[in-house]
């Protein structure tokens, strides 16, 4: 079975509106919908992933976050998540991939000052 998650990106000016969408699909997905407490210090979420197999992923939180991979005190990745700003990486973006090392767990810290959510939604191929 084929997954597809669609990104769409809108530029709206006083003139006009730009529209442009993608699909990405893959054999299998990950979804995480978790509260984070605040002064949650690498509180951990299961989530197993081999990063070469994803064609699409979509983070974001809406508090600031620290996002860290497979340990919370030498990570592999980190990504400082902005309130509502989402990290998106696609198979054909123009930057590389944030998360450079299969993941096992993921570690949130919170020191926004209030609770967070965190959202993530992963397309990926799990067929080498």
């Amino acid at each position: 079975m084929s997954l597809t998650h669609t990104i769409v990106e809108i530029v709206s000016t006083a003139g006009r509106t730009l529209t442009k969408q993608n699909s990405y699909s893959g054999g299998s997905q990950l979804t995480v919908s978790e509260p984070i407490a605040d002064s949650e210090t690498d509180y951990e979420i299961a989530f197993a992933l081999d990063v070469s197999e994803i064609a699409a992923i979509y983070i974001v939180s809406d508090q600031d976050v620290l996002f860290e991979t497979n340990d919370g005190s030498s990570p592999d990745d980190t990504i400082s998540l902005k309130a509502g700003v989402p990290y998106i990486w696609t198979e054909d973006s123009y930057h590389v991939c944030l998360l450079t090392t299969d993941i096992t767990s993921i570690f949130i810290t919170n020191a926004s000052g209030a609770a967070a959510q965190l959202e993530i939604e992963v397309v990926f191929d799990p067929t080498p």
